[in-house]
Formats: C-alpha cells, sequence, structure tokens
C-alpha cells in the first residue's frame, strides 16, 4: 500500500499534505539529547545502527509524522571516501586529498553499512503507512565542504569536473543502497546551490542531479525523488525543467505567487523555519495555513524551508502536526478547525 508521502510524490495526487520536517530528529527533543549526552559524538550516533534507528523513530512516536528520515549525515559520504571528519559541534573536515575520489565502490559502501543496517532496523520498526526517506548531497554541497571552496569563481574547472563526475557517482550508489535497505523516498540536498554563479549552474547543479534522478528513476521507479536547491532563487524554476524530479522542496526566498506562476508539479516546504520560535502558537497555525491553503490545488507536502533549530519548542511541533492533520482535506478552508 502506498503511504501518503508516496501518493502525493509519485501519484500527484493533492489534498493529502503529508508533513515531515527537515532535521525533525534533534537536539531540541529531550530523547535526543540523553542519547547524544551517552555517545561519544555524533558519528557515534550515527554510525551505530541502534542509536540511529532509535533517533530515527523518535519524532514519529512523539508527534505521529507521515514520513521518518534516517538519522545520519550527508557529510557522511567524505567520511567513507577516508577524508578526516569531526563535530566541534558543526562539521570540521580535514584537508581533502583528491586521491580519495578513487575509492573502490566496494570499500566506500563497507563503510557506510551502519547507515544502511539502520535503515532496515527502522523499517523494521516503522508502520507501513510511513514512508521511509533516505539522502545524500549533492555532489557541489559535498564538495564545498571537503575542499573548503565557497564559490565556482575560485575553482579549477578541469579538475572540479573530475571531482563532479566521482562524486555523483558514490552520491548514486549510497541513495541506491539507501533504497534497496528499505527507503521508498529519497531527498537529495543541494544546500549550497545559491554559492553556484549562474553560469556554472548546468554543470555544477543540474548535470550531476539530472544524472542521480535518472539513473534511480530508471533501475527504482517506484521510488519517489525530492530535489532541494536551496536559495537558487528565480533559478529554481530552470533547476525543475532541467532535472524533473518527483517532489521540488522549496526555500523561503520567493514568494508564493511567483512559485504558483512559475513551478508546477509536486512541491515540498517552503514554510519558514523561525516560525517554530514564534512564543505563539497561533502564528504557527497561521503561516501553515496560508502554505496549504494557497497549494491547495496541487501536490504539496507540508515541511520547512530548512530545518528544525535546536532551539525549537517541542509544543510548537506538535502544534504544527496537529494542525495540518486536522485540517488537509478540506473542501475549503472556511470549515477550518483551530
Amino acid at each position: 500500500m502506498a503511504t501518503r508521502l508516496q501518493r502525493t510524490i509519485k501519484n500527484k495526487e493533492h489534498g493529502l499534505n503529508p508533513i515531515w520536517l527537515m532535521r525533525q530528529a534533534g537536539r531540541y527533543m529531550p530523547e535526543y539529547m540523553q542519547i547524544k549526552n551517552n555517545s561519544k559524538g555524533f558519528l557515534d550516533m550515527a554510525l551505530t545502527p541502534s542509536k540511529a534507528t532509535e533517533i530515527t523513530l523518535q519524532p514519529i512516536n512523539e508527534f505521529d509524522m507521515d514520513a521518518a528520515i534516517i538519522f545520519s549525515d550527508i557529510l557522511i559520504i567524505p567520511y567513507a571516501l577516508g577524508q578526516e571528519l569531526d563535530y566541534t559541534p558543526g562539521p570540521v573536515m580535514g584537508k581533502l586529498d583528491y586521491r580519495i575520489l578513487e575509492t573502490n565502490i566496494e570499500d566506500f559502501l563497507h563503510r557506510c553499512k551502519p547507515v544502511y543496517d539502520a535503515i532496515k532496523q527502522t523499517r523494521k520498526q516503522l508502520d507501513d503507512s510511513k514512508s521511509l526517506i533516505g539522502f545524500a548531497g549533492a555532489p557541489w554541497t559535498l564538495y564545498r565542504y571537503m575542499s573548503g571552496i565557497n564559490s565556482t569563481s575560485q575553482l579549477d574547472h578541469r579538475q572540479a569536473q573530475y571531482v563532479m563526475e566521482r562524486l555523483t557517482h558514490y552520491v548514486t550508489q549510497h541513495l541506491v543502497e539507501q533504497i534497496k535497505a528499505g527507503c521508498d523516498t529519497v531527498q537529495i540536498f543541494d544546500s549550497w546551490a545559491s554559492d553556484i554563479h549562474i553560469s556554472h549552474l548546468v554543470p555544477y547543479c543540474f548535470n550531476p542531479t539530472v544524472k542521480i534522478v535518472d539513473y534511480i528513476r530508471l533501475h527504482y521507479p517506484e521510488v519517489g525523488i525530492i530535489a532541494f536547491p536551496r536559495l537558487l532563487g528565480e533559478n529554481i524554476n530552470m533547476f525543475q525543467s532541467w532535472v524533473k524530479p518527483d517532489c521540488l522542496s522549496l526555500s523561503d526566498d520567493m514568494p508564493l505567487w511567483w512559485i504558483t506562476n512559475e513551478l508546477s508539479g509536486c512541491l515540498q516546504g517552503g514554510i519558514d523555519t523561525k516560525v517554530l520560535l514564534s512564543e505563539h502558537l497561533g502564528h504557527i497555525e497561521n503561516l501553515t495555513r496560508t502554505f496549504m491553503e494557497h497549494f491547495q490545488g496541487i501536490p504539496y507536502v507540508v515541511n520547512l524551508a530548512h530545518g528544525v533549530n535546536k532551539e525549537t519548542p517541542v509544543e510548537n511541533v506538535r502544534c504544527m502536526v496537529e494542525f495540518v492533520k486536522r485540517n488537509r482535506k478540506l473542501e475549503k478552508w472556511s470549515d477550518l478547525t483551530i
């Protein structure tokens, strides 16, 4: 049976409004902090399958989200390739040795195996009505973290194209293994897409992502593919036309009228993350209503424009989830339930 998220993303059914939140498992939850305080660090949590599974399920158990996203990190890929990685608490990476980009794919996947084991464990414990989302960073975003380069104007383009090709290969295979382990949906995070000059969008953003999307769609047509080219501005319509993901995740940098006029198909997110820091629950409900009402006639996944902030009160997340569940599939918004 298809989940609410799958029906929205793959079947393009509107009015279902599944809700999940980026970084829905994290430091704002006391249960997460208990595990964190008894762990050796972030990598210990992410690469210990039992811990990653428990953390992944925490927001499902607490809020009854429509989907779980595996607790991991986009930088697991460079870590598995052999680049030094630490969290203090943000990521700190060692100097990039380009030779790691020739790492044997079997060795790479073996180092990522704890992620796939956590997915298998999570899928066994997750209700069949809930989607399980796997994810990876897009090649450009990974390269930016790995190299410390923060603009395509700084690149040696011949070397950078080689890096894009190699990272595209590893990202694709990492997502495939997550699908094999039990994920029915995957999301590609291009968190630093906004750093790419418009003249470089095709080689560093569009082409690598479309190769990943096309491969997954060819071999796993039942899997929903969400792409999130963060803060791409007006260029997001060109991204959608070029890449053709099943669902496009929105930032909060473009007005709703522009999104309606310029984008099509299944959309996700766009809700300002800071609203969950509000002292007034009515503000959360009003902004959530604005998005649900605006996208009432199209397949729309309720989500944020970025990850949940660590200072977010738990009750504010609960407020948003419960509001969505009370009011989705309204025939008209005059029937709204507060």
